[in-house]
């Protein structure tokens, strides 16, 4: 076994690659909470690289597995996630994978599990030929892209489509324009600012004011956007 290469973007987020036929338990010798992730595919047979794309709760990162050399492996195979600080309770994990070889993304899917303080769970990851999103753009899980119907993703042309977050109200695909989180809690007040889906349509991690009920004026949030009720929205 070894630790994933690669630095995830969330500090606390490690992956770790299991040889095998993909039923080992690579969360057996882990304390705290762990999501055992077993990979495999119908179409995809070998990869030298998984990248992993996780969200949970307002936190969010990405990393990479890979065997030392970046040498080939063979499908089914496991790897492991574990999260740090512990979850308070329960919460949801969702991942979404890629899998490549010599650069090209061979497979994308996507799972998601819930997880509580020191707690183990599975979930099975199947490989399908990738959508064919336009990279930059904003979709949901499932529109041209792998992951969840209720997140919003940014579709990354050369690996894992990246999660913007979960849309509380649903996410609205929209054909002729970027997807996004539908608003919810109400109507949004003239002038204020708002998180994309709180209140009014758009990306999560994307600041708006609000104009005749409406985003405009978009400033995208590097770190993230924060919902404050009873207050104008932040970028963090």
């Amino acid at each position: 076994m070894t630790r994933a290469t690669g630095a995830a973007a969330l500090a606390a987020l490690a992956a770790l690659f299991g040889c095998g036929d993909g039923h080992d338990d690579p969360c057996a010798a882990v304390a705290g909470a762990c999501l055992a992730v077993r990979v495999g595919s119908t179409t995809v047979t070998a990869i030298d690289h998984l990248e992993l794309d996780v969200l949970y709760g307002d936190r969010h990162g990405t990393t990479t597995t890979q065997l030392d050399g970046g040498r080939v492996f063979a499908l089914p195979a496991t790897t492991a996630i574990t999260l740090e600080p512990e979850p308070a309770g329960p919460i949801a994990v969702g991942v979404v994978a890629a899998g490549k070889r010599s650069g090209v993304v061979l497979g994308t899917g996507a799972a998601s599990a819930t997880l509580g303080p020191d707690q183990h769970a599975t979930i099975e990851l199947q490989l399908a030929p990738p959508g064919d999103c336009v990279a930059g753009g904003l979709y949901c899980g499932g529109d041209k892209l792998a992951g969840d119907p209720d997140t919003l993703y940014r579709c990354n042309g050369g690996g894992v489509p990246h999660a913007r977050g979960v849309c509380t109200a649903g996410c609205i695909v929209r054909p002729t324009a970027d997807d996004a989180c539908r608003g919810d809690g109400g109507v949004c007040v003239d002038g204020g600012h708002y998180c994309g889906g709180d209140k009014l349509d758009g990306d999560p991690q994307t600041l708006y004011t609000c104009q005749g009920g409406v985003g405009v004026s978009p400033r995208l949030c590097p770190d993230g956007c924060v919902v404050r009720p009873g207050d104008d929205d932040i970028c963090r």
